[in-house]
């Protein structure tokens, strides 16, 4: 009977293997249409970015369901509000934990099928935005497409698809697309947000919305798993067949001691290996500093930005931003990981400081957008090193979603930091926030770009296959 069940389990090895080889020859074939499969993932780059800044709309949000007299971002209606919001917000940071566990599933199903559960999430977080009745109805929408913007399963594909040589330049090119997107929220602005009806800001919703779907629902049928993951799969299946009985016994009791998606093991390799301890470090510093940067609104508002200069604002600096991206995967290549992160870095740090002290000084719309986009676009260059282009040069494939989505945790400092000044808010003031983001924003972001030119090692060049395997180049 034993030798039946042996049998049964070897027959039903073989025929997941003839699946995934399938599969994979049909991914193979696939790769040859990379300009294809960039268009779709610069598609679901474009949803991702999109709700990722669809926040530009709370303080219209916040005018409407607050009742916020004469939409005065400098009232104290307003400033409450803030703080309110603040205080709700801390219960629903706690499904945020949820987050590596979910990211590391893709490490066990593949990538394809979560790029499709991140879209529909993004959709259906943005749809209870849209249709809130309350703050609290609102707050859960955020959280929910806030859940799922973070994953980038999009980037970790480009990784895993493009030439080695290019990798960084792909996923540059692919944001800098998706960026120039998100001048469509200003344009939708100057649409459908009618100031004298503050319900208006629900309309800006309707298209993201609908794009999310959609894209979610035809990359069911376009796209395919990535060549590296299958491979992985086959080689995982192929080295059971070369252990006995009690080998494979042994390893699944095991297995299952671990949590779900081989989170055990990689919270292992973390701590162990040298090149992400040091990535924990610098994040945890970096998210201090990007903490307030979401407060460039209020800032400009409470400085008397008029209705009309908030929409050139928003029109402009995505563009800015988004040719900032567009290169950066080039020097990326060019200069290495290090160099660029330590170019980026520093290229924030300057665009901030003349952002605030510019929207003090009432300049012109244009000159805040172009310093708040070359702020963003270093900003979020440099996030994107440390997140995902440098992890996934260093971690093995079989655990690169699940330390990724672990090194999401470093970010309860941005959350720490957001709650105290969301609550305190209401004794800042829109007028002060801008020189509080400096005092935060300053000395973290000099420190982690120090950080990075101590710590950080060389990943350039590295094959994924063999990332986390071999020493990496100094």
């Amino acid at each position: 009977m034993e030798e039946n069940q042996i049998s049964s389990n070897l027959s039903k090895k073989e025929q997941t293997l003839l699946r995934l080889r399938k599969q994979e020859q049909d991914s193979l074939a696939f790769l040859k249409n990379l300009a294809l499969i960039m268009i779709i993932l610069t598609i679901i780059y474009v949803v991702d970015e999109i709700t990722s800044n669809i926040n530009l709309m709370r303080p219209y949000m916040i005018f409407d369901l607050f009742k916020v007299p004469n939409a005065d971002a400098n009232a104290p209606e307003y400033a409450n509000a803030v703080s309110k919001m603040a205080v709700a917000s801390i219960p629903t940071y706690l499904f945020m934990i949820l987050l590596p566990f979910y990211k590391a599933l893709s490490d066990k199903f593949g990538r394809k099928y979560f790029l499709i559960i991140n879209m529909i999430g993004m959709g259906l977080g943005m749809l209870l935005c849209m249709t809130a009745p309350n703050y609290i109805w609102y707050l859960i929408g955020t959280v929910l497409y806030s859940f799922f913007t973070p994953n980038d399963l999009q980037v970790i594909y480009i990784m895993e698809v493009a030439p080695k040589e290019h990798r960084a330049t792909y996923c540059s090119v692919s944001k800098g697309i998706a960026l120039l997107s998100v001048s469509l929220i200003g344009v939708l602005r100057s649409i459908f947000y009618d100031p004298n009806d503050l319900t208006t800001w629900r309309r800006v919703f309707i298209v993201p919305v609908a794009m999310a779907f959609a894209v979610g629902i035809a990359s069911y049928f376009l796209l395919k798993e990535t060549p590296v993951f299958l491979r992985q799969r086959i080689e995982d299946l192929e080295n059971e067949g070369t252990k006995t009985r009690a080998e494979e016994i042994k390893e699944k009791k095991e297995a299952k001691k671990e949590s779900k998606g081989g989170i055990k093991e990689s919270f292992h390799f973390m701590f162990s290996d040298p090149q992400v301890r040091s990535l924990i470090l610098i994040l945890t510093i970096f998210m201090c500093a990007v903490a307030l940067t979401g407060y460039s609104a209020e800032t400009m508002l409470a400085y008397g930005q008029s209705d009309a200069n908030m929409n050139t604002f928003y029109v402009v600096e995505p563009i800015v931003y988004a040719i900032f991206a567009f290169f950066s995967g080039f020097l990326t290549d060019w200069l290495g990981r290090k160099k660029s992160g330590i170019l980026f870095g520093l290229l924030a740090l300057v665009g901030e400081v003349v952002f605030v002290l510019c929207a003090v000084f009432h300049a012109s719309p244009i000159v805040l957008a172009v310093a708040q986009g070359l702020m963003y676009g270093g900003l979020w260059s440099f996030s994107d090193l440390l997140y995902i282009v440098v992890p996934s040069e260093s971690v093995p494939t079989e655990i690169r979603a699940s330390v990724v989505g672990l090194l999401q945790y470093t970010a309860l400092s941005n959350m720490v930091v957001s709650i105290i000044v969301g609550v305190l808010y209401q004794y800042i003031g829109s007028r002060n926030i801008g020189l509080i983001q400096l005092i935060f924003f300053v000395p973290f972001m000099l420190l982690s770009v120090l950080y990075v030119q101590k710590h950080l090692r060389e990943t350039k060049d590295v094959d994924l296959t063999e990332a986390g395997h071999s020493e990496l180049t100094e």
